[in-house]
Formats: structure tokens, C-alpha cells, sequence
């Protein structure tokens, strides 16, 4: 049973250039179904590593980098094709690909994992709806007009929040260790 969410995950990763083909062809339909479906599994994974405490690293560092290239990925394509303005697409992707890095490159990091929190978790549930519901109305699901705007400054304002606290929660994990080398 261990292995369930990291295949899950694994799956989740795999999905991430079908759903862009689909939404690079623009064929919103099927990209809505999809990603609706990463976004369950999503959940799906996690609950079933907690509830069954079937926890792992492979799944620790999978799960979020899944997360990024979802969402990184459906951004790009949906600016792209005009249904997420420039000025929320790039600080989006901006974020992630700033987390990527430094989690890959930072090898201050390695042992010290920056613990997902409140708002990043409202980032990502955020990031997951609106492009969700962003993806609906290209496919002419829903209509909700300038209500998409308010999910956009919501989620504008999750970005930037979330992105100042990794930052700063960063700096001090840096210092932190800085500090515990140089007393050795």
C-alpha cells in the first residue's frame, strides 16, 4: 500500500503534457475533464499517505514538484491562448519556478525542508480552482464573467503572499544553518 500515492503522483506528472496538448489545441473539454482529474488525484494522493501513513520522501518531494508543473504548465498554455492575463501568468509561474530552483540548487536544503503552510495550501487550492474554472469557461461550461477577475486578484494575492513567506521562511532557514556550521 505504500507505493498508492506515489504512483498516483507519478500519474499526476504524466498527465501534465496531455492536459497542455489539449489545451495547446484547444480542445477545452477534454483539458477541463483532466485537469479536474489531476486536481482530484491531488487530493487523492495525499489523504491516502496520511490516512494510511504510507508517507515517503519519493512522495514528499514528488507531490509539490507535480503540483508546480500543473499549474506552472496550465498557466503558460492559458496565457498563451489569452484566458489568464500576463499579469498574473508570470508571477505564477515566477513563484514555482523560484521554488524549484532553490529547492533543487540549495543544498543548505537538503536536510530542511521548508513545511507547506496555511497559505500555501490556500495558494494551491486557489491556483487549482481558478485555473480550473478558467479552463470551464474557455469550454463555454460556465460563464461567470467578472467573477474570473476577483479569482484573479484573489489568487494574485496568494501568489505574492505565499511567494514572501517561502522567501523569507528561506532566508532564515539559510541563516539558521549558517549559523549552527560556523558554531561547529
Amino acid at each position: 500500500m505504500y507505493w498508492v500515492p506515489n504512483v498516483i503522483t507519478l500519474g499526476r506528472l504524466l498527465m501534465v503534457p496531455v492536459v497542455a496538448l489539449l489545451l495547446s489545441n484547444q480542445l477545452y473539454a477534454a483539458a477541463f475533464w483532466l485537469f479536474l482529474f489531476v486536481g482530484i488525484s491531488d487530493g487523492l494522493d495525499g489523504y491516502i499517505a496520511r490516512r494510511f501513513d504510507v508517507t515517503s520522501a519519493a512522495g514528499a518531494l514528488l507531490d509539490p514538484v507535480a503540483d508546480k508543473m500543473v499549474i506552472m504548465t496550465c498557466a503558460f498554455v492559458l496565457a498563451w491562448n489569452g484566458w489568464l492575463p500576463l499579469w498574473l501568468a508570470i508571477p505564477l509561474i515566477a513563484r514555482d519556478i523560484l521554488m524549484l530552483i532553490v529547492g533543487v540548487t540549495d543544498p543548505r536544503l537538503e536536510d530542511r525542508w521548508l513545511k507547506p503552510n496555511l497559505l500555501g495550501k490556500a495558494h494551491a487550492a486557489l491556483a487549482f480552482s481558478t485555473l480550473t474554472i478558467t479552463i470551464a469557461q474557455a469550454a463555454q461550461f460556465v460563464d461567470i464573467g467578472l467573477g474570473l477577475t476577483v479569482l484573479f486578484v484573489l489568487l494574485f494575492c496568494t501568489v505574492t503572499g505565499s511567494g514572501i513567506f517561502y522567501f523569507v521562511a528561506w532566508r532564515r532557514a539559510r541563516r539558521g544553518m549558517q549559523i549552527k556550521s560556523s558554531a561547529v
